[in-house]
């Protein structure tokens, strides 16, 4: 077993604990100290909002019904199952197995969010003057940071490719 985890990419699973760690505690602090819809002002561009998301990115989704819900959950779940693959078939990248690990982390603390709550829990509100991005989450962002990981990795496979 421990053979599996050091000579694959599986061995940076330990990043997706932390990931769902800090989004489940950062989540719990929220729901204990504001009320849903509240904002408190952080920066000039950033405030704490408290929202439920029934949906995927952006609230994608979220006006439909409960096929939509577990449909939602079927895709992730099998996202989560390649990614998972590709770690335990890649030995070399280390760049790309973190950046995975990311992605999982991130989908792993929204899916926890969906089963126990039934929506997921947002609440970094990014503003400039009036215009707001739509409301996200630490799980949100390690999804994000993970998939630039993956498109700069990309990018430099396909440039040495060109050499």
């Amino acid at each position: 077993m421990n053979k599996l985890f050091l000579t694959t990419g599986l061995r940076y699973l330990w990043l997706v604990s932390i990931i769902i760690g800090i989004d489940i505690l950062t989540k719990q602090k929220i729901m204990q100290n504001m009320y849903l819809h509240e904002t408190k002002p952080l920066l000039n561009f950033l405030n704490l909002f408290y929202s439920h998301n029934y949906g995927i990115a952006f609230g994608f989704l979220s006006k439909q019904n409960s096929f939509y819900k577990w449909f939602i959950i079927i895709i992730i779940s099998m996202i989560i199952l390649y990614l998972l693959f590709i770690m335990y078939s890649n030995h070399c990248n280390q760049n790309i197995n973190i950046a995975y690990a990311m992605i999982i982390g991130g989908a792993l603390g929204n899916l926890f969010d969906r089963f126990y709550y039934g929506y997921v829990i947002d609440f970094i509100d990014f503003h400039i003057n009036s215009w707001h991005f739509p409301t996200f989450n630490i799980a949100d962002c390690s999804i994000f940071i993970g998939n630039l990981f993956v498109m700069i990795d990309s990018v430099f496979i396909v440039y040495h490719l060109k050499k």
